[in-house]
């Protein structure tokens, strides 16, 4: 079986949707899948004239292929695209989730985006989801037939990431990391403004993830830190290296991501394999991804709750070891990529 994984953009970019593309090439790479990645340039999912027509006309210079992997943020963004090569080859759909629920858009965009995607989907084969929740998304949005629709979650790396056994909270200050690309959906704002009315509590706010998808969000930010003066508890560090993310897991007392939204939410199943308490929200696919005994999630956007849970635990060492335990508990029923992507190919098998 020969497969073209298509995207668009750079791969290497940050975020997670790139890593599961990453991971699960990778792994197939290894095992000996025939796959080719191709990458696409363009503005998507809100590409050009010409960018569309550059896309569709790349078809005819596609090697031979049994199947099409197209990402979703290039097939959700040209419904044109996905026709023109469905008529080439059985395309799959791999959607992280819909780009129409994606935090800070106007409605006029999120309506064109989901009319977009929901006509593009008419010349797909099969989607793939990151999760339960949306998959049932995508069934009910976009009026596709659940049937065709498959769950593929995330993996986790535990070879080099030893699970927690011991008390890391020998530290009197409360070591706090949010790991995520500063966008909207992310929930820093939120963040930050909860933890200001935390500050006579010792702790403090390590963030990881890049901060140029938008720079005026991130410069938000860092004025709310200046006037709330929490520079001296509140640091951005951008993208990172593994060693240096791994170096900050180490030292982490909780994990907190306060997101408008996840499709799955691959942090904080990292955090959770760590053994790492959690504290997120109940938006999207989150309170499948945490499971009660790992942290507490509360209602997105509600700062005050979400205030009350960091309190909770930055001050409760009983509370966070209860967590901790639950985590380490858990580890073990989140798949590795090499799973995920052993699943992901016997889906592709019936296509072949």
């Amino acid at each position: 079986m020969r497969i073209l994984f298509i995207i668009s953009g750079d791969i290497n970019l940050p975020t997670g949707g790139y890593r599961y593309d990453r991971e699960i090439i990778s792994v197939w790479k290894n095992s000996g899948v025939d796959i080719e990645l191709i990458s696409l340039e363009g503005n998507y999912p809100l590409p050009g004239k010409e960018e569309e027509i550059h896309a569709i006309e790349s078809i005819n210079n596609f090697h031979e292929a049994d199947l099409a992997i197209v990402d979703g943020l290039l097939g959700g963004g040209s419904p044109e695209f996905l026709e023109a090569l469905s008529k080439k080859l059985p395309v799959v759909a791999l959607i992280h989730h819909p780009l129409c629920l994606e935090n800070g858009l106007d409605k006029s965009t999120a309506r064109f985006l989901e009319e977009r995607e929901k006509q593009g989907l008419e010349f797909v084969s099969k989607v793939i989801t990151t999760s339960p929740a949306t998959s049932r998304t995508v069934a009910s949005l976009f009026e596709f037939n659940p049937e065709l629709i498959h769950t593929v979650l995330p993996g986790v790396e535990r070879g080099r990431k030893s699970i927690r056994n011991i008390n890391t909270d020998n530290n009197p200050c409360i070591n706090l990391l949010c790991v995520g690309s500063v966008i909207e959906r992310k929930g820093h704002k939120d963040l930050l403004l909860s933890l200001s009315t935390l500050q006579h509590l010792d702790w403090h706010l390590d963030c990881i993830g890049s901060t140029q998808f938008d720079q005026p969000l991130f410069q938000e930010l860092i004025a709310i830190v200046k006037q709330e003066t929490l520079g001296k508890k509140v640091k951005f560090h951008g993208t990172v290296n593994e060693d240096v993310l791994e170096n900050a897991y180490e030292k982490t007392s909780i994990f907190v991501l306060p997101s408008l939204f996840e499709g799955y939410g691959m942090a904080y199943a990292e955090a959770i394999v760590r053994g790492i308490p959690v504290i997120g929200t109940t938006a999207g696919a989150i309170p499948q991804t945490v499971p009660d005994n790992c942290g507490i999630l509360v209602e997105p956007s509600n700062t005050s709750l979400l205030a009350q849970a960091l309190e909770k635990l930055i001050t409760n060492e009983n509370l966070r070891a209860k967590y901790r335990n639950g985590a380490i508990a858990e580890e073990p029923n989140f798949p590795t990529w090499e799973s995920a992507a052993g699943q992901f190919a016997e889906i592709l098998k019936e296509l072949s």
